[in-house]
């Protein structure tokens, strides 16, 4: 899943921007707006599809998610308009959201807590992988139109969902209720929010994660573009394919290196391992958007996108150790619906001083905004403790 999928979402997405300015003629509002509306509908849709996850079937959200996204993506390139592409962004971001959060509950109750740890640092790597070959992928296909990578990748996602279909597995779980399901969703959904709200842990997580959100919007749409005047006349696909590349080496190596001392067993340590990554990221992003040379630009560039690949994994094997069984699914829907709620509204003030001021300042405003993020996940990590599978996360006293 992690492999295939990574592989078929970047080489749909590595040049999809270039694809909507110049194929497409989307303006600079535009190309706003379509994030926007991509981070509102996963904002809207994590807790419904995290509830059905926990209720229903893991297995069921992670297959109908992965078609739902291949479903998107064909929409995306076969048509190329403004309006079929925000129809695609609500098809796809559905989908995503379906994904996110089941996959990781999935594979914790199926794979066992003593060793999901490895399987999230492993299934890290070969998304990874994944991506650095998607990127080939993408820069191969290009050469056939800017659309070609983009409705590859949906193929490629439907005939993941297709074989997810015929080849997953769900036998170390099942629904507590197989009855009047759609009542209980309401409950599994107050009892998910009771998990984050009683506890200072889950709640700085998810705090945290919404500053992580406010500062991520900035460097995704300004990041290039601040490049842009200082590539000069070298090719843009291929400088940009070439960057990406070095990242995803780069984010193997680290995330390897720093996959070997994660473990649920100890919450404490990979809520630590995450704090100093964001503090590292944000030390990078503010540099970055201080920095008016290409060559040093570039290495603060590659850190960045080294970082934040590196910090998904730590996050899921923190989250994994803090979060009992009943309520995991739901639980990962609330911190990713924090980082969509910071998205959204993180983007419109960078945007705004990128304007008025400059593309660096905006960058460096977004580094700002991870500061608060370091400080709940260091205080959060103070509080992690082990819980076991069969035990809810009570309120602290």
């Amino acid at each position: 899943m992690c492999g295939l999928g990574s592989f078929a979402g970047t080489t749909a997405f590595t040049l999809n921007l270039v694809y909507q300015a110049t194929v497409v003629g989307l303006s600079p509002l535009q190309l706003v707006l379509v994030g926007t509306l991509m981070e509102g509908v996963c904002f809207v849709a994590q807790v419904p599809t995290g509830v059905i996850a926990d209720v229903v079937s893991r297995r069921l959200s992670v297959i109908i998610g992965y078609l739902l996204m291949g479903a998107g993506l064909l929409v995306w390139g076969l048509f190329p308009s403004f309006g079929a592409i925000l129809v695609a962004n609500v098809i796809w971001s559905i989908g995503a959201v379906c994904v996110d959060g089941a996959e990781e509950a999935w594979a914790a109750d199926e794979i066992g807590p003593d060793r999901v740890s490895s399987a999230f640092v492993r299934g890290g790597q070969a998304g990874q992988a994944g991506s650095l070959l998607g990127i080939l992928a993408s820069a191969g296909l290009a050469v056939a139109g800017l659309a070609a990578p983009i409705v590859a990748g949906g193929v490629l996602t439907l005939a993941l969902g297709v074989l997810l279909m015929v080849f997953m597995t769900e036998e170390a779980w099942a629904p507590s209720e197989t009855k009047g399901w759609w009542r209980s969703m309401g409950r599994q959904a107050v009892a998910g929010g009771r998990a984050v709200r009683g506890s200072a842990l889950l709640g700085g997580i998810v705090a945290g994660t919404f500053f992580a959100g406010l500062s991520s919007e900035g460097f995704d749409r300004l990041g290039q573009p601040f490049l842009l005047p200082m590539i000069g006349d070298r090719p843009i696909e291929l400088v940009f394919g070439a960057l990406a590349m070095t990242a995803a080496l780069g984010s193997i190596i680290v995330t390897g290196l720093v996959g070997r001392r994660l473990d649920t067993a100890r919450p404490r340590h990979a809520g630590r391992v995450l704090a100093a990554v964001d503090a590292l990221t944000a030390a990078g992003l503010i540099g970055f958007g201080l920095s008016g040379d290409w060559w040093l630009a570039v290495p603060l560039y590659l850190l960045v996108r080294l970082l934040r690949d590196t910090a998904t994994p730590i996050t899921n094997v923190w989250l994994v150790s803090a979060t009992s069984a009943g309520s995991r699914a739901t639980v990962f829907s609330i911190q990713a619906q924090a980082d969509a709620l910071g998205q959204i509204a993180g983007g419109p003030p960078v945007g705004v001083v990128a304007q008025r001021r400059s593309l660096g300042a905006g960058l460096s405003v977004a580094g700002l905004f991870l500061v608060p993020a370091v400080a709940l996940f260091a205080l959060a990590a103070r509080r992690s403790e082990p819980v076991r599978a069969d035990v809810v996360v009570e309120p602290l006293a």
